[in-house]
């Protein structure tokens, strides 16, 4: 938001606010009179409760002064501080962890997709990993070897202390048609490298038959 739409609405806000306010204290008070349309709202002789003209008002009363509090919220980012800076202090996103951890570990054979989602605390980092692998892989040994890249990559190249990993397998993916349309043209290969051969070996037997028969 530009800095003239900011203006304009923190005014408008304002004069919300300022508007429940007095409404809320006229309803009970009755310093004065509004407009006839202001009248069929909150006059009681037109039918209308002032308990809940009141209710009416303190929810626009609310409702405005969030809008105006979340106007100059400014979210944190979250970060993870570096364990081994000594002279200062250096921090990393936990967004640049996530990334740098789902980044390494998805060139792991045998898994098809993982999430990651970094706890942050004040002695280190919680990861915690989401994963699903291949139907055909050894799977406590690839949890295993996940859960040792991802602990690897964040202590020693983001130098970020871990002091738990955690890795949930959410379901396992079926071997992609590709893998098996390549294994299957490997072993045509090799078959047809096979019938050759033999080929090439009767035809040499063949030969050396004719031969000796004519010297013979």
């Amino acid at each position: 938001m530009n800095i003239f739409n900011r203006i304009i609405v923190v005014l408008i806000l304002i004069l919300l606010v300022c508007f429940s306010v007095i409404s809320m204290v006229n309803v009970f008070a009755g310093y004065f009179t509004w407009s006839n349309l202001a009248l069929k709202v909150l006059n009681p002789e037109y039918s209308v409760n002032k308990f809940a003209a009141f209710l009416a008002l303190l929810a626009v009363f609310a409702i405005s002064v969030f809008l105006l509090l979340m106007e100059f919220y400014r979210k944190r980012t979250r970060v993870a501080n570096i364990s081994s800076s000594k002279t200062g202090n250096a921090m990393v996103t936990l967004d640049t962890v996530s990334g740098q951890i789902k980044s390494e570990v998805l060139k792991i054979d045998g898994l098809d997709e993982i999430r990651v989602k970094v706890v942050p605390k004040t002695t280190g980092i919680i990861i915690n990993m989401n994963a699903r692998l291949n139907e055909d892989v050894d799977i406590p040994e690839k949890m295993q070897e996940i859960i040792n890249k991802a602990s690897t990559i964040v202590s020693d190249k983001l130098g970020i202390k871990v002091i738990k990993t955690n890795l949930t397998i959410v379901g396992l993916a079926a071997v992609k048609k590709e893998k098996e349309e390549k294994k299957k043209e490997a072993r045509s290969k090799e078959v047809e490298k096979e019938l050759i051969e033999t080929e090439e070996i009767s035809d040499k037997n063949k030969e050396n038959r004719q031969e000796s028969e004519i010297e013979e």
